[in-house]
C-alpha cells in the first residue's frame, strides 16, 4: 500500500495549507542562502588563483554579476520549455524532481571549496529558483477562486515572507563565524521536509491541459492586452530592484562600509518584516476598496526615494540603525508592488495559462540578466562608483512609474 497515495482529492483549503507548509520550508532555505550568495562567489573566486588571475572583469564583483545572468539565461531557458515538460511529466513529478536536485546542489555548495566547483552548482542552484517558484504559482492557481485572488495571494506572500525573515540573521551569524560553507548545508537541511509535503498532498495532482506561452495578441481584447503588458513590465521592473539591491547592497555594505555580515543579517531581517505587515491588507484592499493602479506607484516612487538616499547617506557617515530604516522603507515600496502586480495579474488569467504563469515569472531571470550586466559594464568602465549604482536604481524606478499608470484597476 502507497501511504503517499491520497484518496480522495485535496479540498481548496487544505491545498492551500499544504502549499503554504511547502512555500514556507523552500523561502526559508532561499532566504538563508541568497543574501550571501554574492559575497560566496566573490570569497571563493578570490581564494581560487588559476580563476581570479583569469581577470574575467577587473574586480571580483563584477565578475558575480556576469555568474547571475547565466544562471538567469538558464532560468529563461526552463520557463520557456516549462508548458511542454508540465504537459508531458505533470506539475508533481516535475517538482518533485527539481526539490531533489535543489538540495543536491545545496550539499554540493556546503562540501566544495574550489570557485571551478562552486560556481557551475550555484549557477544552476540560482536558476532552479524561479522555477520553483513558478511550479508553486501553478498549484495554488489550481486551487484558487478569482473572487478571492487578492487575499489569497495576499496571504500566501505573508507566509513566505515569515518565512523569509530570520534566516538572514542567522546566515550572517553563521558566515561570521563559521564561514558560508555550513550556511548551504543548512540550506539543504531545510529543504528536506518539502519531499515528504509534496509526495503526501500532491501526488495525486491533476494537471490541467497547459497552454503554451501566448502571444499578447492572441489574448481577448486590446485592453486586456494592454493590461497583461504592462503588468509585466512592472513585474520586470520590481525584479530588477531586487536583483540590484540582493547583488549590490551586501557587498557594498561589508566590502565599501565595513559592516559585519551579522549586522548586515539583522538589518535585512527586520527590512524583511515589510513583507509580512503589507501583503494581507493590501490584498484586501484591492479587493474591496481601492484599485491596484495607485498602490502600484507609490511603491515605485518609496523605492526610487530610498534608493536616491544611499549615496546621500553614505557620504553622512550615518549608523546601522539609519540604514535598517532606509532598507525596511524601500522594502515596504517593493512589498506594495509585489502584491499588487500579483493580484492583478492573477485576475487576469486562470490555472491553464501555464504560459502567461511563465512569463510573468521569467520576469526575474529576465531581471537578473538585465541589472548586473548595466550594473557591471557602469562599474568596469568607471562610469559609476558603487554607490553611484543606487542612485541609478533610483533612477530607473522612477522611469517604471510611468507602467502601472497605464493599467485599468481590476475593480
Amino acid at each position: 500500500m502507497n501511504i503517499f497515495k491520497r484518496a480522495t482529492p485535496l479540498s481548496a483549503k487544505t491545498a492551500f495549507i499544504a502549499l503554504s507548509m511547502l512555500l514556507f520550508f523552500f523561502s526559508a532555505q532561499v532566504s538563508l542562502t541568497i543574501y550571501v550568495d554574492s559575497s560566496y562567489i566573490q570569497h571563493s573566486i578570490s581564494g581560487t588563483p588559476s580563476l581570479s588571475s583569469m581577470k574575467i572583469w577587473s574586480e571580483p564583483e563584477n565578475t558575480v554579476g556576469t555568474l547571475y545572468t547565466f544562471a538567469s539565461l538558464i532560468t529563461l531557458l526552463a520557463l520557456f520549455y516549462a508548458p511542454r515538460v508540465l504537459r508531458k511529466h505533470g506539475n508533481y513529478r516535475w517538482t518533485l524532481s527539481l526539490i531533489i536536485l535543489h538540495i543536491i546542489l545545496l550539499l554540493g555548495l556546503a562540501m566544495f571549496d574550489s570557485a571551478w566547483l562552486i560556481i557551475p552548482l550555484f549557477v544552476i542552484e540560482a536558476a532552479l529558483i524561479s522555477t520553483l517558484y513558478f511550479n508553486f504559482d501553478v498549484f495554488l492557481e489550481r486551487y484558487s477562486s478569482n473572487e478571492k485572488t487578492g487575499v489569497v495571494r495576499g496571504l500566501f506572500l505573508v507566509i513566505g515572507s515569515i518565512a523569509w525573515l530570520l534566516p538572514p540573521f542567522f546566515a550572517g551569524q553563521i558566515v561570521d563565524q563559521y564561514g558560508f560553507q555550513p550556511v548551504y548545508l543548512l540550506g539543504a537541511l531545510i529543504m528536506v521536509p518539502t519531499i515528504f509535503i509534496i509526495m503526501y498532498w500532491f501526488n495525486g495532482f491533476e494537471d490541467l491541459a497547459y497552454e503554451d506561452v501566448p502571444k499578447l495578441m492572441s489574448l481577448d481584447t486590446k485592453v486586456e492586452r494592454d493590461d497583461i503588458k504592462n503588468i509585466l513590465i512592472v513585474n520586470f521592473f520590481l525584479q530588477f530592484f531586487y536583483s540590484w539591491m540582493i547583488i549590490y547592497f551586501p557587498l557594498y555594505l561589508h566590502d565599501h562600509l565595513g559592516v559585519s555580515f551579522t549586522d548586515i543579517g539583522l538589518i535585512t531581517t527586520f527590512a524583511l518584516s515589510a513583507f509580512i505587515i503589507f501583503p494581507y491588507p493590501l490584498g484586501w484592499l484591492a479587493d474591496k476598496l481601492i484599485g491596484e493602479k495607485e498602490l502600484l506607484v507609490a511603491g515605485f516612487l518609496i523605492m526610487a526615494g530610498t534608493s536616491a538616499l544611499i549615496p546621500i547617506l553614505s557620504e553622512a557617515k550615518v549608523g546601522l540603525l539609519v540604514w535598517t530604516i532606509l532598507l525596511f522603507v524601500g522594502r515596504s515600496g517593493a512589498a506594495t508592488v509585489e502584491s499588487m502586480s500579483e493580484t492583478f495579474f492573477f485576475k487576469k488569467i486562470n490555472g491553464r495559462q501555464a504560459g502567461l504563469i511563465g512569463h510573468f515569472r521569467r520576469s526575474r531571470p529576465m531581471a537578473f540578466i538585465a541589472a548586473p550586466i548595466l550594473a557591471s559594464i557602469l562599474l568596469q568602465f568607471q562610469i559609476v562608483t558603487m554607490v553611484q549604482l543606487f542612485s541609478v536604481l533610483a533612477g530607473i524606478m522612477l522611469i517604471a512609474v510611468y507602467f502601472p499608470l497605464r493599467l485599468v484597476d481590476t475593480k
